[in-house]
C-alpha cells in the first residue's frame, strides 16, 4: 500500500472544517471561548495573514501524513522496502500483504487511531501548555475535544481511502 496524496490533502482540511463550528463566535464556541482566550472582537475580526494561513495547511499535511503513518499498518512494509512499490510485490513483503493488507481499513479502525492519537499525543503536549501557561481547564478540555474530533475524522477518512494497494 502506498499513500494516497490526494485524500491526505483532502484530510488535512478537516481540522478547518471542525473549526468552523468548533470556534465560531455565534455558533458552537460562542462567547466563552472568547473569553477564555482572551480573544477581542477586533482581534477576532482581523484576518489571518497569507503566510500564517499557508503554515496552518503544512502543519495540517504534516498531521494527516502522520495519521496516515499511523492508521495504515502497510506504511511500515512499504517503508521497509524503502519506498520501492517493486519489492511490494515479491518476496517477505508481498507475502505480508497478501496475508494482511487491507484488514483494517475500517470506520471502527479510523476511530480507534483518532482516539488513540489523540490519548497519546494530544493529551500530554496540550497539558503541557495548560500547566505552564496557567490556562483554565475549560481551555484543556475544548481543545482536547477539537483535536480528538478532527484527529478521528482524518483517521477515519485516512482509514477508508487513504492507501492504494501496489
Amino acid at each position: 500500500m502506498t499513500p494516497n496524496f490526494i485524500v491526505i490533502l483532502a484530510a488535512a482540511l478537516i481540522p478547518f472544517l471542525v473549526a468552523i463550528p468548533w470556534f465560531h463566535k455565534s455558533l458552537f464556541g460562542g462567547e466563552k471561548w472568547h473569553a477564555m482566550t482572551d480573544m477581542s472582537a477586533e482581534k477576532a475580526a482581523t484576518p489571518v495573514s497569507p503566510i500564517k494561513l499557508m503554515l496552518s495547511i503544512v502543519l495540517n499535511v504534516f498531521i494527516s501524513f502522520g495519521m496516515y503513518i499511523l492508521t495504515i499498518h502497510e506504511s511500515g512494509v512499504f517503508g521497509m522496502v524503502g519506498g520501492d512499490t517493486e519489492l511490494m510485490k515479491t518476496g517477505s513483503a508481498a507475502a505480508f500483504l497478501a496475508e494482511y493488507g487491507g484488514q483494517y481499513h475500517t470506520f471502527q479502525h479510523g476511530l480507534a487511531h483518532g482516539l488513540a492519537a489523540t490519548l497519546l499525543f494530544v493529551l500530554p503536549v496540550l497539558g503541557y501548555v495548560v500547566i505552564f501557561e496557567k490556562k483554565s481547564a475549560k481551555y484543556f478540555w475544548v481543545y482536547l475535544a477539537y483535536w480528538w474530533i478532527s484527529l478521528t475524522l482524518m483517521s477515519i477518512v485516512i482509514s477508508k481511502w487513504g492507501a492504494v494497494p501496489v
